[in-house]
């Protein structure tokens, strides 16, 4: 195998892939990254077994074939070149791979490329296809109540929900859950699994914001699958059942709280800024036409705070964790939003504020014992 390509080609490509690398692993081949030629083009696939990442640049193929090169030690090299350079990668004998740049040349001792593992192919037809921002948006806004805890193992993912054309994505470690709708239809058919967190952030990462490019999904029993930009990641689907998220959101709250957006993160940020992390707890309370803000912490110390509210009716206390309702303002883009609250020890729901009824983000959060 022999290429040239742009320095900054192989290397966009190898940065887009490394995230999945492992820097250590009970498998050599792990910390590699396989390169395999096309037509005029060149394949680089990295994998930790569960999540696979292909990414496809075009290059000079001068002898088709593959290789593989460790891939902490390519992107070290080719981060100290010259930016506008060309490289030739070539696989000579006894598995060394030998990278030339100008006067530069540098050897590499590889493995077998048939070592590398397989990664699960799916059909060229039948993906649905979603828009980059959209599904972007929805992930950002869920992933952060992702459980991190490895022994509740379902809560480690994201749900995948495909209903009636209504794809829905539901995030919760049990101490507050986070959903979000599409806002366009979808026609596929119904699909219900959970993709895995680390497979979410690295989607987060490499979609498109805006635009209208689109991303090609496959889902199968085991596996997901999502191409866009010359890229491809495949990741194993979480097993097990995920919570009636349903069940979960209050149908009934007898207080609606209405605030401006900057002004609760605000006086949220100021509120964290005065706990601790064995005292994470904000105290408010709704009446009177005002939000009253309060937090005491020991060793730390006090702060109150009070922000205007058109709600005037039975007054209402209640602490949460300020850390959790930050993670959700942040995703609330209007001016203004609806905290719902029932009593003392039911959860509230927080979400965007909206003079039609709607529920396409919606944030439950338990509640701290006063």
């Amino acid at each position: 195998m022999k290429i040239t390509l742009s320095r900054q080609d192989l290397l966009a490509a190898v940065n887009k892939v490394k995230s999945v690398v492992a820097s250590k692993s009970a498998l050599p081949i792990l910390s590699h990254i396989l390169l395999e030629t096309g037509e005029s083009s060149v394949k680089l696939t990295a994998t930790d077994l569960k999540i696979s990442i292909e990414s496809e640049t075009d290059c000079a193929v001068e002898r088709p074939g593959a290789m593989t090169v460790q891939c902490q030690r390519l992107s070290m090299i080719l981060a100290e070149l010259p930016a506008d350079a060309d490289v030739t990668l070539e696989l000579i004998e006894n598995n060394v791979a030998e990278l030339r740049c100008g006067k530069v040349c540098t050897k590499l001792f590889c493995q077998a490329p048939d070592e590398f593992p397989p990664v699960k192919a799916f059909p060229e037809t039948g993906a649905m296809v979603l828009k980059q921002s959209m599904l972007k948006n929805i992930f950002q806004k869920t992933s952060f109540a992702i459980c991190s805890d490895q022994s509740r193992y379902n809560l480690t993912g994201l749900l995948f929900e495909l209903r009636d054309g209504r794809l829905t994505v539901v995030a919760t470690d049990g101490r507050r859950m986070s959903m979000a709708v599409a806002d366009e239809e979808v026609d596929a058919n119904d699909i219900r699994v959970i993709v895995p967190a680390k497979m979410i952030h690295e989607l987060e990462t490499l979609l498109a914001s805006d635009g209208d490019s689109t991303v090609d999904v496959w889902v199968e029993e085991s596996h997901a699958a999502f191409a866009f930009d010359r890229l491809r990641i495949v990741s194993a689907l979480i097993e097990g059942n995920f919570p009636n998220y349903d069940a979960v959101v209050p149908k009934k709250h007898d207080r609606e709280i209405v605030l401006t957006t900057t002004d609760f993160i605000r006086s949220m940020r100021l509120s964290l800024a005065v706990t601790s992390d064995k005292f994470r707890s904000v105290r408010v309370v709704a009446g009177n036409g005002s939000l009253k803000v309060q937090v005491k912490t020991p060793e730390v110390g006090e702060f109150e705070d009070e922000i205007p509210t058109s709600y005037d009716g039975e007054p209402v206390e209640i602490a949460f964790n300020p850390a959790f309702i930050l993670d959700v303002l942040r995703y609330i883009s209007g001016e203004k939003v609806c905290l719902l609250l029932k009593d003392t020890s039911s959860p509230g729901i927080i979400k965007p504020y909206t003079d039609a009824p709607q529920d396409n983000y919606v944030n439950v959060v338990m509640p701290i014992r006063i």
